[in-house]
């Protein structure tokens, strides 16, 4: 074979590889341009369906969510807290809730439990505030005008721990306790009018049992008494004093077992205890909710509470005086004694003194010796 013709021959194997090459490379581009539109087809198609499944879930969310409010606006006299809180934060966006009263600044029991509907509920932008005054009585609750001081915050539920323990310690009256109550209650509604009030009685107290004052009561008959009185005007309580021992009863624990070492506070574990109740009250306990926001029909009157309470008129004790009068001296008046003569008056004559003789005796006259009628000599 010639020279030119080897040459040619290369040159051609050559071309006819690279061609191979070339559709061997042009096959394999082809192909993964293919998968790869595929894959892009599958992942719109992917995102359609999810969309439209993201959709479908977000109506009937929607729709759950709306049967929800509708619900509560019917029954607003038998409704949770947490329902509530849900209802404002739809209407407002928002909702601020606040501690007041004989509670810890921050207590850690109550920030735990609002932390956790947070979470469960689609309570997004919800905040807590705290305006604790532990060491004051129910008398000083109304002199320092704490209601104005919480309406700068504009609470939409106020949770008013009542100052039972404290009102036993200053030692007023059971009547006077009730009604201070109720009439701070009256000046926070009139300061914040959409805002939910709910009455929470304290924890039980060790040390405090039997811790008699003057009046012969300790807390619980303060807390008691409170509890009773709020039958009549069915204002929204959560008897907590009463949940806390009917627990440890379940449990056949004793009370000191959640205080400190006095006796006073909770523990660790008594607040943990204390909480649960709280968030158990929070989701089940049905209340009447309707003192608080109204956004659709019109909202139902309030009465103050405080003025329509009985208290027993002591009457007055009616005292005698007794007026002792005085001697008056008169100067004696002097008289002259006027001389009488004594009268003499001569006796009657006594006829029986006279001696009836005896006609038997004998005549001693002439003789010196004498006998009687027995013999017997007689000296004359």
């Amino acid at each position: 074979m010639k020279k030119k013709e080897i040459v040619l021959v290369s040159i051609m194997g050559i071309l006819t590889i690279a061609i191979v090459l070339f559709g061997y490379k042009y096959a394999a581009g082809k192909k993964e341009a293919l998968l790869r539109e595929g894959e892009k087809q599958t992942e719109t198609v992917s995102k359609t369906a999810s969309s439209q499944e993201s959709t479908i879930a977000e109506s009937d969310t929607s729709e759950a969510y709306a049967q929800f409010l509708a619900a509560f606006a019917e029954n607003r006299s038998n409704a949770s807290v947490v329902d509530y809180l849900q209802y404002v934060h739809h209407h407002t966006k928002e909702v601020n809730v606040a501690f007041f009263g004989d509670v810890a600044a921050d207590a850690a029991w109550a920030k735990s439990v609002i932390a956790g509907i947070q979470a469960d509920y689609p309570l997004e932008n919800l905040t807590t505030s705290f305006f604790s005054h532990p060491s004051d009585s129910s008398s000083v609750y109304l002199s320092s005008q704490y209601a104005q001081e919480m309406a700068a915050s504009s609470p939409d539920v106020i949770f008013f721990s009542i100052p039972a323990k404290t009102d036993q310690v200053v030692d007023i009256s059971l009547v006077e306790s009730t009604q201070n109550i109720y009439a701070v209650y009256d000046e926070i509604r009139a300061a914040l009018p959409d805002a939910l009030i709910v009455l929470v009685t304290p924890p039980p107290s060790a040390a405090k049992v039997a811790d008699w004052n003057s009046r012969s009561l300790d807390y619980r008959n303060y807390t008691n008494n409170l509890v009773e009185e709020n039958a009549a005007f069915a204002v929204p309580l959560y008897d907590l004093h009463a949940d806390f021992l009917a627990e440890l009863t379940n449990r056949s624990e004793s009370a000191s077992n959640f205080m400190d070492a006095a006796g006073l506070e909770l523990n660790e574990a008594g607040q943990q205890l204390y909480g649960e109740l709280f968030a158990a009250s929070l989701r089940t306990k049905m209340i009447d909710t309707s003192a608080g926001l109204y956004v659709e029909g019109e909202k139902p009157a309030s009465t103050p509470i405080a003025p329509t309470l009985t208290v027993p008129e002591v009457p007055a004790a009616a005292i005698e005086e007794t007026v002792s009068e005085e001697p008056v001296y008169e100067e004696p008046v002097y008289e002259e004694p006027t001389y009488v003569a004594p009268t003499y008056t001569a006796p009657a004559a006594d006829d029986t003194s006279v001696a009836t003789p005896d006609p038997t005796a004998t005549d001693i006259t002439a003789n010196d010796t004498a006998t009687n009628a027995t013999g017997t000599e007689i000296d004359q």
